[in-house]
């Protein structure tokens, strides 16, 4: 399978040197519609999308129209362009697929064919991709190339960021920046949305990191991780505070319990490096933390130094024992959830 990088896609892209056939997903969704666009943009003129472009959906999925348009000849014109939106091979029967992938090894020269996933799981929550899908994924590979868009680090994220404010004739510092990606969770197309309304609100002045947060609504999971330090700083008023805030936004019970437990054991695989005399790169190693949410363990190395880990280990036990009473009993989850909380804001040594 090749597997190609944004930067060979750019170069393809300003050359119009195409594969056949790319399969394009990944969790950074605004960056598979955007390579999408671009490579449809850059092989057919919007005058010639009429009889060049030829846009499918796996939803209704018709293999017989897809076939005639791979095969089709350009139009006055160089290329022939073929788009295919969340179509799950795991939905797709064996035959159908096999002849699929037949037509994906044997498209003429003048078409470029993409597969692209905006709404659909291909590794269906797993590390890889499912089997179906690996194998139509294989058959794009070997006639083009496949890029998995990965949510990138707030590192890299802030060049992105601060390049794209000083084009809206704004400024913006490294870690105002880098806030924005973390407050965003990494997640490119909710950056955009966010930095188009800083931009608008700074009207050519510094974005400070005060404007990111006063403007900028958390995440889930920066909420939750400031939930979990109250928690453990023993910081009542706080941590009721940011849980009425998840309350009032009306966020599923299961997923607040789930991100909080998440972030403690952040916080508890923090404290037990330390006192092994471990780093957070080796926190991230062994853990296999993705490169994009790296900064979780850094941000608990940081603030996890005065943290007793007595107490970490008996949150990380309350929240266990939350989850298993949240699927057996009747009692109102949030009820529960806001039991644990205070059980974990009781602790003494």
């Amino acid at each position: 399978m090749a597997v190609v990088t944004e930067s060979d896609l750019k170069l393809a892209i300003k050359n119009k040197s195409f594969g056949r056939a790319y399969y394009f997903y990944g969790k950074d969704i605004a960056a598979v519609e955007k390579y999408t666009k671009a490579i449809v943009s850059a092989a057919v003129k919007k005058e010639d999308e009429t009889y060049n472009l030829h846009t499918f959906n796996g939803k209704n999925f018709d293999i017989d129209e897809f076939s005639d348009a791979c095969e089709a000849l350009p139009v006055f014109a160089e290329y022939v362009c073929c788009t295919v939106c969340d179509l799950n091979a795991e939905g797709v029967p064996a035959d159908m697929l096999k002849r699929i992938s037949d037509m994906v090894s044997d498209l003429p020269e003048t078409t470029v064919l993409i597969f692209y996933y905006t709404s659909v799981d291909v590794t269906d929550g797993k590390k890889f991709p499912t089997a179906k899908n690996k194998k139509l994924m294989d058959a794009v590979g070997k006639a083009g190339g496949v890029c998995n868009f990965a949510l990138k680090t707030p590192a890299v994220l802030s060049k992105e960021i601060m390049a794209k404010a000083s084009k809206a004739g704004c400024g913006i510092s490294r870690d105002a920046a880098a806030f924005l990606a973390e407050q965003c969770s990494c997640n490119t197309l909710m950056i955009e949305n966010e930095l188009e309304k800083l931009t608008a609100y700074a009207a050519g002045n510094e974005i400070t990191a005060d404007m990111v947060k006063d403007l900028s609504p958390r995440q889930i999971e920066t909420t939750t991780f400031d939930l979990a330090r109250a928690i453990t700083r023993m910081d009542a008023k706080t941590a009721m505070r940011l849980f009425n805030d998840l309350a009032q936004e009306k966020t599923e019970p299961i997923i607040i319990l789930y991100s909080i437990t998440g972030n403690m054991l952040d916080l508890y695989r923090a404290r037990a490096a330390m006192s092994c005399r471990k780093t957070a790169a080796d926190v991230k190693e062994d853990f296999g933390y993705p490169k994009n949410m790296g900064f979780r363990v850094d941000n608990a190395f940081r603030d996890v130094q005065k943290l007793s880990m007595p107490h970490l280990r008996m949150c990380v036990r309350v929240l266990a024992e939350t989850d298993i009473a949240m699927k057996s009993m009747k009692t109102d989850p949030m009820i529960l959830l806001e039991e644990a909380i205070v059980k974990m804001l009781k602790f003494r040594n």
